[in-house]
């Protein structure tokens, strides 16, 4: 956790979670847990500006403010490396796997996550150029193989795809993941047909779009700074946020997104 800021609102979102009617049987979060990925910020916390600041494990394992009774699932975001464009050393260390695949055959449900948060470059603008590590396409199709019909996948940056790959639409070009190393025309080839749905962030706002298919959720509110208003053409007000699925036999058959802390 960068500040006292991020750690409060994602302490109201572990608030919220534990406030649910019915206990979640996971979480999943859309990468940037942390911000530099030190070993404070992951697990022994510090100081921020001279204020007490604890840890992502710190709150999530909090026996009476977190939610150590509940699997939390997170997929590695950009600011998850150590330094920019670095290693995932520490997320290996403190969290797990950079992807992973899990059936839940309870809700007749596959979970995929990857890592799709690698830094290839930077365009004409001196913009990040992100996209899947190495091997993260190859372990989708195999994984893929043995998944349930409700196969939902988590990553960190949206792809370039609808509405999303207008650049009046995304401000910032570094919003979303293109083709580059043809990933974007390989993973949409993957998953065509075979995923109902696909959960992303890195956007500090909420959104979603329908394309080949495949539903889209943006979900990037829970505790850094949240884009301006406008900065999504047509985007609802970014709001901090979790967002709640119902599944029932191996269908999604609701989506509730429940707002924490204020707007932007």
């Amino acid at each position: 956790m960068p500040n006292i800021a991020a750690n409060s609102i994602f302490g109201l979102a572990l608030s919220a979670i534990r406030g649910l009617k019915k206990k979640p049987l996971f979480i999943l979060h859309s990468g940037d847990a942390v911000f530099t990925g030190s070993e404070q910020e992951f697990k022994t916390g510090g100081t921020y500006s001279g204020v007490p600041v604890r840890s992502l494990l710190q709150l999530i394992q909090d026996p009476k403010k977190g939610v150590p009774d509940i699997p939390f699932f997170i997929v590695p975001g950009n600011h998850d490396h150590t330094g920019i464009n670095g290693p995932l050393t520490k997320f290996r260390q403190f969290i797990g796997p950079t992807h992973f695949a899990i059936n839940l055959p309870k809700i007749k449900t596959s979970i995929i996550g990857l890592d799709n948060s690698q830094q290839f470059g930077v365009d004409a603008s001196g913009q990040p150029i992100y996209g899947f590590a190495r091997g993260e396409l190859t372990f989708l199709k195999k994984r893929l193989k043995s998944a349930r019909k409700n196969a939902l996948i988590a990553m960190h940056v949206p792809p370039r795809i609808g509405k999303w790959a207008n650049p009046r639409y995304f401000q910032d070009p570094s919003s979303t993941f293109g083709n580059t190393n043809g990933q974007l025309t390989r993973f949409l080839s993957a998953i065509r047909g075979k995923v109902p749905q696909v959960l992303v962030g890195h956007v500090h706002a909420l959104d979603k779009l329908t394309f080949r298919g495949t539903r889209y959720v943006l979900s990037g509110g829970a505790g850094a700074p949240l884009v301006k208003k406008g900065f999504l053409k047509g985007a609802p007000t970014p709001i901090f946020h979790i967002i709640e699925f119902t599944v029932k036999n191996g269908t999604i058959v609701k989506r509730r997104v429940i707002p924490v802390g204020f707007t932007a």
